[in-house]
């Protein structure tokens, strides 16, 4: 009996252990995240604009919860200024097509 109860014991631990470790994980990779994402109020306007973001986008990024990933929100800005910029090609202009009317002769 004492074999089937280590037995047990150890499974409900590792049970415990799993979801406890994932969030740790989960928060370290968070903590790093939101590192990588301050060196970027490091970057002068124009380099935050070579890719796609300007200041108030880091610092709303920032701003978010700890357990948040800021480089998601980053993408999400980048994107949707993307689509901003993009604009629809011109219309090619279609000149008016203008029939040819030929001179009626006098009669006179």
């Amino acid at each position: 009996m004492t074999r089937s109860a280590t037995h047990v014991m150890s499974l409900s631990g590792a049970t415990l252990l799993g979801p406890m470790f994932r969030a740790v994980v989960n928060l370290a990779r968070a903590l790093q995240h939101r590192r990588e994402v301050m060196r970027l109020t490091e970057f002068d306007d124009r380099m935050l604009k070579d890719i796609g973001l300007v200041r108030s986008d880091v610092e709303g990024a920032l701003a978010g919860s700890l357990l948040d990933n800021p480089s998601l929100v980053l993408v999400r800005c980048a994107e949707r200024h993307t689509r901003a910029e993009r604009v629809a090609p011109p219309a090619r202009s279609v000149r008016p097509v203008v029939p040819l009317v030929k001179p009626v002769a006098s009669c006179a």
